[in-house]
């Protein structure tokens, strides 16, 4: 019984002596300093992407669908014969169209999207396919590939700004050293409206000549990369 006890009070103190020593260990916090840093560059918008749409308005929902369907698949076919384009099909929809609050006809409506790095083969195929399609919207952005090269880029430069004002501060401080507690790297980038968006008339629509093809302008968008730190300074 003496000797249950014993071992007992043994395992207490020593559970004490362990949880002291985490308890002073956690306690030890030198002087801990945040800050951030980043770095960024322009970029130029090598991405175009135009959405166009067919649109039928009516009584009929199968005359309708069937017009839409054609258009779309005119459209898409001279699509895809250029070889620098990407094309798809979206969505399509056929909703009631209300007049005096009751159901006076239906729309049928398809969208499918252009995508290519050449503007000017797209801007001319746009005002081929306006001959029956309208142009929702046109967008630059920056390719995946470009963008992914950029951020490892400024993702370095980044880094070596942090080393710098962590060194800056270790020094300004007259401290030996320093550690870092925290590191966080964020990527980000301009994410600007589209260049374009609206329709032709229902008139325009019934033209037998396609418009002019739009004016196209790539420009630049700003991709960044921040680094939000904080270290710990030595005692000494």
């Amino acid at each position: 019984m003496k000797l249950q006890k014993l071992i007992q009070t043994s395992l207490f103190s020593g559970l004490l002596l362990i949880a002291g020593h985490s308890f002073a260990a956690e306690a030890i916090s030198y002087d801990r300093i945040s800050f951030a840093v980043s770095a960024e560059k322009k970029v130029e918008n090598d991405v175009l992407t135009a959405t166009l749409f067919a649109s039928q308005t009516g009584q009929n929902t199968a005359e309708l669908s069937d017009t839409v369907n054609k258009d779309i698949s005119w459209a898409m076919a001279i699509a895809g014969t250029e070889g620098l384009i990407e094309s798809r099909t979206l969505g399509y929809t056929t909703n009631p169209v209300y007049k005096n609050g009751r159901v006076d006809g239906w729309q049928v409506r398809q969208s499918i999207e252009l995508k290519s790095k050449d503007s000017k083969v797209l801007s001319g195929l746009l005002g081929e396919l306006q001959e029956k399609l309208r142009v929702q919207s046109i967008a630059y952005s920056i390719s995946t590939q470009v963008r992914k090269t950029t951020e490892e880029t400024l993702i370095s430069e980044a880094l070596a700004s942090f080393k710098n004002r962590a060194a800056q501060v270790q020094a300004n401080m007259e401290r030996s050293e320093y550690r870092v507690v925290q590191l966080d790297i964020q990527t980000a980038g301009d994410f600007p409206q589209p260049m374009f968006r609206g329709a032709r008339s229902e008139a325009m629509m019934m033209s037998d000549a396609a418009p002019a093809a739009p004016n196209l302008n790539a420009g630049k968008q700003k991709v960044r990369v921040s680094v939000n730190a904080q270290i710990e300074l030595s005692a000494n």
